[in-house]
C-alpha cells in the first residue's frame, strides 16, 4: 500500500509540475523563446501568496488570481523594454539575458525580504480525505491538483480556441508567413511571454502552499520545468501533461527506493536517457528540436 500511496502523490503532484512544463513549453517549446527565469517568476508567486496570506489571515487559495494577475501584468510590462529586442536578437542573448534576469530576482528577494524561509500555515496541510486503511490525501495536495488542470485546462482553450491561439500557433509553424498574413509576431511573442508568466504565478501560488518561502524556493522547479516540457515534448501541450505525471510518478517511486536527496536524481537519469534516445519527448516533433531556439 506504500507503493500505491507513493504514486497517487506523484500523480497529484505530477499536476503542478505539469502546469510548470506548460509555461515553459508555451515560450519555448511554441515560440522558441528561452526564459531561464521562469521558475524565479514562479517565486515571485510565492512571495505574492505568502504576504498576501500574511496581511489578510486567508486561505492561500483564495491569493492564486491575485498571482497570476501579478505575474501576467509584470510580463506585459517587461514586453517592449525586454521581450522585443531579446526577440530580434536571438536565443543566445535571451539565453544570457534571462540568467541575469534569475539572479537579479534571486538577489532581490533576499535583499528584501531576507535569506530566511517564511511558511504559509494552513490546516488544509494536515487534514484529508481517508481512501482506504493505508491511503491518504491533504486537502492541500487535492485541491493544489485540481486547481493545477483546470487552469491547464484554460490554457488549451485559449491556444486552441481563441484568436490569440490561433496568431501563437500560426506564429511558431511558420513565423514569416505569419509576418505575411498580417501579425504582429513582435506582439504575439510579449503576450505569450506575459501569459507564461501567468502560468508562473500560478505554479509558485500553489507550490507556496506545502513549501517554504525562500530566495532560493525556486531552485528546485529550474531544472524540472526543462525536464517536463522536454520530456513531454516541445510544443505539445498534452505532451507537458504527460511529462507532469510521468516525473511525479518517477519522484513518488524514488521516495520509496531512496533518500529524500536523491528523489530526483531518478527523474534526472531519465531525463538524460530520453535526451539520448528520444529527444523529441514523448510528443514532441522531431523538425522542432532540429530548428532549436538558437
Amino acid at each position: 500500500m506504500l507503493v500505491v500511496q507513493l504514486m497517487l502523490n506523484g500523480l497529484l503532484i505530477g499536476a503542478l509540475w505539469a502546469l510548470l512544463g506548460l509555461g515553459k513549453n508555451i515560450i519555448l517549446g511554441t515560440l522558441r523563446f528561452v526564459n531561464f527565469a521562469h521558475a524565479n517568476f514562479a517565486l515571485l508567486g510565492m512571495y505574492i501568496v505568502y504576504f498576501g496570506w500574511a496581511a489578510w489571515h486567508v486561505e492561500p487559495y483564495f491569493l492564486l488570481p491575485l498571482a497570476m494577475i501579478g505575474l501576467g501584468i509584470l510580463g506585459l510590462i517587461m514586453d517592449r523594454p525586454l521581450v522585443r529586442p531579446l526577440v530580434a536578437r536571438g536565443g543566445r542573448a535571451q539565453m544570457l539575458a534571462t540568467l541575469a534576469l534569475l539572479l537579479i530576482i534571486q538577489n532581490a528577494a533576499t535583499l528584501f525580504f531576507g535569506p530566511g524561509s517564511k511558511s504559509v500555515i494552513t490546516p488544509l496541510n494536515t487534514s484529508g480525505i481517508q481512501l482506504g486503511p493505508a491511503l491518504f490525501v491533504t486537502y492541500s495536495l487535492l485541491i493544489t491538483s485540481i486547481l493545477s488542470l483546470v487552469v491547464f485546462a484554460l490554457t488549451w482553450f485559449v491556444i486552441n480556441r481563441t484568436r490569440f491561439g490561433l496568431q501563437v500557433r500560426a506564429t511558431a509553424q511558420n513565423r514569416e508567413a505569419a509576418v505575411y498574413n498580417g501579425i504582429d509576431i513582435a506582439s504575439v511573442y510579449g503576450r505569450a511571454f506575459a501569459g507564461s508568466l501567468v502560468l508562473a504565478g500560478a505554479v509558485g501560488a500553489l507550490f507556496a502552499v506545502s513549501t517554504p518561502v525562500s530566495p532560493t524556493a525556486a531552485s528546485s522547479l529550474l531544472i524540472l520545468m526543462f525536464v517536463v516540457s522536454i520530456l513531454g515534448g516541445l510544443g505539445s501541450i498534452f505532451g507537458s501533461l504527460l511529462g507532469g505525471f510521468a516525473v511525479g510518478i518517477l519522484q513518488g517511486l524514488a521516495a520509496l527506493l531512496l533518500p529524500p536527496q536523491l528523489e530526483n536524481a531518478v527523474v534526472y537519469v531519465v531525463f538524460l536517457l530520453v535526451i539520448l534516445l528520444r529527444p523529441q519527448g514523448i510528443m514532441g516533433n522531431v523538425a522542432m528540436v532540429r530548428e532549436g531556439p538558437f
